[in-house]
Formats: C-alpha cells, structure tokens, sequence
C-alpha cells in the first residue's frame, strides 16, 4: 500500500469518526436542551450503523457482511456467545468485588486523603432497588448501543485500520492484531468524552481493548456487542444499586 493509499484512509477514518462524534453531540444537546424523551437517543444508533456506508460511497470500502452479520448467523452467535461467557467468568468476580471495595470504602479515601475534598465521597453500600424498566434498558443497550457502536468501532474502523497496519502483528490467547486494536480502543474511548465529558471516562480503554480482542478472536462483533451491552447493563444495576447518580 502506497503513502497516498494510507493517508487517504486515514482521512477517512478522521473524518467519519469526528463527524459521527459531532453529530451525536448535537443529538444530545437537543435531548437534553429541549427536554425531548430518551427515545430520541435511538437517532444516535442510527448514526453508528449508517456513517459506515459513507465509506463505501467515498472510497469504495465495504464492511464485509461476515464481521457484522456472518452466516450461517446461529453457529456464529453460539461461537461469540462462548467467548462472551468466558470473558465474564474471567473478568467479573474480580469486577464486583473491585466495584463493591471502591464504593464502599476507596473513593471515600481517595476524596478524603489524596483530593483533600472539605466534603469527600460518601460510601455507598448495595441497598437500593434494581433501576426501573430494566429489560428495556437491557435490550436498548444490547441492540442501540452495544450492536450498534460495535458495527462502527471494531466492524468498520477497526477492520479499516488492518489495511494500513499489520493486522498480525501480535498474538494473544488465540487472536492475531495489529496497532488497528488498540487505536481503535482509544479512539473508541475519546469519542466518548467528545460526546459527554466525563471523569471515569478514560477507565473505558480497558473494555474497549477486551471489545477489539473479541472482534480479533471471533472474526466478528458479536461476541464484543453481547459483552459490551452486557457491561453497559451491569455499570446501571450496580448504579442503581448501590445508590449512584450519574
């Protein structure tokens, strides 16, 4: 591949990626500035499964159909399904237990002893309800969120990113990649604070890195859209309830 070949894709990848960024900022400017319902936020789905196809129009780049929807569909979905359990069994019982050590103790230390706060975090203890229309949230995050941000980050620009670097560059438990994973996880990451700026927001690389891994391993985004949604769900039970605003 030429230097004009990359840097054109590399224009591409910016481009869409900013754009898609600004125009879901808007999105939820307007949500929130007019008080319009949640409902709305649907929009923003729509803008991570359909910027892609501007890359088809621009530069003739299609996301094959084996990554975002492979066929036969069901031995595929049991295959990322495997991976998504797995990386559950890994990951979460160390999770839950960090999570309830933080809550209930850490963050009241660290405001208190490292930040100095005059009024530091209140501890806060797992005694409140399950959040409300918990299966609505649950489907909203699998389909609009975790379907959805998957088929943009680890479908298209993650996939895009293999053609300009080696996409087997390393290897880790059974996954060949290349600088395509982890740029795309920190891209991935920054879109969120360029939507909504928030404090814990760089704590988002670490998933975003286990949803490239997934797309890598399986050949697809399903595994990484059932664990994204599934990580997504569990932050707002835990929110909910241990007592946490926002």
């Amino acid at each position: 591949m030429t230097d004009g070949q990359r840097r054109r894709i590399w224009t591409e990848i910016l481009v869409l990626y900013l754009g898609s960024c600004l125009v879901i900022r808007i999105i939820k400017e307007v949500q929130e500035g007019f008080g319009l319902p949640d409902d709305v936020l649907v929009l923003v789905a729509l803008v991570f499964l359909y910027t892609p196809a501007l890359a088809e129009r621009w530069n003739g780049f299609r996301v094959h159909d084996d990554i975002v929807q492979p066929s036969p569909f069901l031995p595929a979905l049991w295959k990322g399904t495997k991976f998504f359990l797995v990386v559950i069994a890994v990951i979460y019982p160390f999770f839950l237990l960090g999570n309830h050590l933080w809550q209930t103790v850490g963050f009241t230390w660290f405001t208190d002893n490292i930040l100095g706060w005059n009024r530091p975090y209140r501890p806060h203890f797992p005694r409140h309800g399950l959040p409300e229309k918990l299966m609505m949230q649950v489907l909203y995050q699998l389909i609009c969120v975790g379907y959805a941000e998957e088929f943009f980050y680890r479908g298209y620009m993650q996939t895009r990113m293999n053609q300009v670097f080696d996409g087997r560059r390393f290897r880790l438990f059974g996954a060949e990649f290349g600088w395509a994973l982890p740029v795309t996880a920190v891209l991935f990451t920054a879109g969120h604070s360029l939507v909504t700026l928030q404090w814990w927001q760089p704590l988002i690389l670490f998933p975003a890195l286990v949803f490239g891994w997934m797309r890598a391993r399986s050949g697809n985004i399903l595994g990484a859209a059932l664990f994204h949604a599934w990580s997504n769900s569990v932050m707002i039970v835990l929110d909910s309830l241990y007592g946490v605003k926002g």
